[in-house]
């Protein structure tokens, strides 16, 4: 780990941090292109590409010293663990869940009438009368005028001090702990289970000096310029659509329809026009075919299941999607599973480090860096719990929400480490789950308004979570052969500077825009969810005259008055139960097809798009490996190497023309979904 690969990585960092919230809400709203739209950022990824193709040719030129392996994977490592922070891993939904609920509630008698804002503590809204009211108004209208922007001493900061004396001890806390356990696992799924770690392997293979280098192959260059060369027609088509012709990759399966309707019944309809994706193929290349195979099976079979259930008046689709959802016991189910394997499978080694980082001799001793992951792991939890009970979490509630959050970014760490899921569409809200296990009479509106406004920031995007990012970054290093505690506290770092950066600028633009129109839809979404659904609960408690009694009860007189829905823990209990056997028969028989990765993403929108992809990865594996041997895969891989670098360096190319022609113009450049 040179100065240089700091100093580089650092500043890329803060760069993503800085420019994401501007580049996906300001300058190019609505589009398809975003910096950070999943767990392989193109930005990242592409940057890379770009770098080994011509920077290091350029410095070598130049007489300088090129970058080295080790380095790109500190600047890449580093730059990952910053995707996390300004997208819907953290800072995006942020701001807009501690104001944008006071707009809400001016415009809504029903929260006006019940005052649904009363449910949650002072300390955690922003304040709406700052700057005589300005807080609130510029917030949502935006402050700027014409095309001039605002000083930043026209934010009204002020505002945000009470909440932010809250917030940022909170998501510090679970982000440093997830960090900590990410070291953890590392070792286990890195050196024990030995991973593969696709997205890491696909990177390495483009370190210069790495012995598996194909920089110099021509098979290489040939799979990506192809699937360049696809893709920049495609875009060039956006432009210029009356002299181009698309090349189309997606696959028109409707006609099948008519054979199989329980698939479009069950919310399946996307799997008969799937869009072909390189970097999945390429990706399902580099770890085991029965993981590819489930995860291109799977959503078909679930999608039809569902779809059968329905035909018997047994829709498990029906509800909100995040709430009163029988699909969210199922994720949850399939998540709780996942993690209590991961537990058994490490537990020899997981045991005796936690003995360790409490002083408590053990077996087996690690190194002492170590039982400090631990040591940080449990600090940051420890300290996330007190923050939860601070925020009014009676104790119990605060075990259920640390636990089910560790679960849900450990899980989804898993899946990228093991089959490269980069793009993950589940989502677990602990008070959703929570509201299925006890009921509203054991609940009360208060303890879901809480946990519902602390879920939209640390919950609202799992799939962009630091740790996922982070068990990228390790491996990076540990590929590159940087030290892996030297690399972790540097990734601490980054992340507590990108959180700050993000923040400020996220905050200063939409003062300058107006959060009204210059943010996600989604972040406006999640920052009216948790109090929407207060306010159903409240009202179905007043008809039943128990609100009283819902917000008096705490502790474990809560699980005294508890009244499960039947339907909701029986499907979570189908998710452990189907996870568990998945997972023995697999570890018992070398034959069994299904892996128990397929319960992290089920029958989900995502699952869907990768769905076909990840199966003609799986044909063209299992041919290869069948028919011509391990020497035929060694020779293939450089192919499938190029099919994901042409289409992460073709995700690139829109980023880079959208900043730059709106810096010349001021308009939005064209737009069109090159990968997802």
């Amino acid at each position: 780990m040179t100065r240089r690969s700091l100093f580089i990585g650092l500043f890329f960092a803060l760069l993503i941090s800085g420019l994401c919230y501007f580049h996906d809400c300001v300058m190019s709203p609505g589009a398809y292109v975003r910096l950070v739209p999943h767990l392989m950022p193109h930005a990242v990824y592409g940057g890379l590409l770009l770098a080994v193709l011509f920077l290091n040719p350029l410095l070598r030129k130049l007489n300088l010293n090129p970058l080295k392996g080790g380095e790109l994977a500190v600047v890449v490592g580093l730059c990952l663990v910053s995707c996390s922070v300004p997208f819907y891993g953290l800072v995006h939904c942020w701001p807009t869940a501690m104001m944008l609920p006071h707009r809400f509630e001016a415009l809504d008698p029903g929260w006006q009438r019940e005052k649904i804002l009363d449910s949650v503590p002072e300390m955690m809204m922003a304040d709406p009368e700052a700057d005589e009211g300005r807080a609130l108004t510029g917030y949502t209208n935006g402050l700027s005028e014409g095309n001039t922007h605002i000083s930043p001493r026209q934010v009204p900061w002020r505002a945000w001090i009470r909440p932010m004396c809250f917030w940022l001890p909170l998501v510090f806390s679970i982000s440093v702990a997830m960090l900590g356990l990410a070291v953890v696992v590392h070792r286990q799924w890195s050196k024990h289970e030995q991973l593969p770690y696709p997205i890491a392997r696909f990177a390495q293979a483009l370190f210069p000096g790495h012995e598996g280098s194909v920089l110099r192959d021509r098979r290489f260059l040939i799979a990506g310029g192809i699937v360049f060369a696809i893709h920049m027609t495609n875009y060039a088509h956006a432009w210029w659509p009356e002299y181009l012709i698309p090349i189309n990759l997606r696959v028109n399966f409707t006609p099948f329809i008519k054979l199989f309707p329980q698939i479009v019944h069950g919310d399946g309809g996307s799997l008969f026009s799937p869009k072909v994706m390189f970097v999945v193929i390429g990706i399902s290349y580099f770890f085991a075919s029965d993981v590819s195979f489930s995860l291109a099976v799977f959503p078909y079979f679930m999608c039809y299941l569902m779809g059968v259930l329905t035909g018997y008046g047994l829709s498990v689709t029906r509800g909100f999607s995040l709430y009163h959802n029988t699909k969210v016991y199922l994720y949850t189910g399939g998540y709780t599973g996942i993690f209590l394997m991961s537990l058994y499978t490490g537990r020899f080694f997981y045991w005796n480090l936690f003995r360790q980082s409490l002083g408590i001799p053990s077996q087996e001793k690690a190194e002492p860096w170590l039982a400090w992951s631990m040591r940080v792991f449990l600090a940051g939890s420890a300290c996330f719990y007190i923050m939860l009970c601070i925020a009014g979490l009676d104790w119990l509630v605060a075990i259920f929400y640390t636990g089910l959050t560790i679960i849900v970014f450990t899980v989804i760490s898993r899946a990228v480490s093991e089959a490269g899921g980069f793009y993950v569409g589940t989502w677990i809200l602990p008070e959703a789950v929570l509201w299925g296990f006890l009921g509203a009479h054991a609940m009360g509106p208060t303890l879901l308004a809480t946990m519902g406004i602390i879920s939209m920031v640390i919950l609202a995007g799992p799939g962009w979570a630091p740790m996922p990012f982070a068990v990228q970054a390790l491996k990076m290093a540990e590929l590159g052969k940087v030290r892996i505690p030297r690399m972790a506290r540097w990734c601490i770092i980054t992340l507590v500077a990108c959180i700050v950066v993000a923040l400020v600028t996220t905050l200063y633009w939409q003062y300058d825009q107006g959060s009204m129109t210059a943010s996600a839809g989604w972040a406006r979404y999640t920052a009216k969810l948790p109090f929407d659904q207060a306010l159903k609960m409240k009202q179905e408690l007043i008809a039943r005259d128990q609100l009283q009694e819902a917000e008096a009860v705490s502790g474990i007189g809560r699980l005294l008055v508890a009244t499960p829905r039947r339907p909701f823990v029986i499907a979570f209990a189908l998710g452990v139960g189907l996870c568990v056997i998945v997972s023995f028969l697999r570890l018992r028989f070398a034959w069994w097809p299904l892996h128990p990765i397929v319960f992290v993403f089920f029958g989900s929108h995502q699952a869907q798009r990768l769905a076909f992809s990840f199966f003609l990865g799986w044909m063209v594996k299992t041919a290869i490996t069948k028919y011509g041997g391990e020497q035929a895969y060694q020779r293939t891989k450089p192919i499938m190497v190029g099919l994901i670098a042409g289409e992460v360096l073709a995700g690139t190319v829109p980023v880079l023309v959208g900043a730059v022609y709106y810096m010349i113009t001021g308009e939005v450049a064209k737009s069109c979904s090159l990968v997802l």
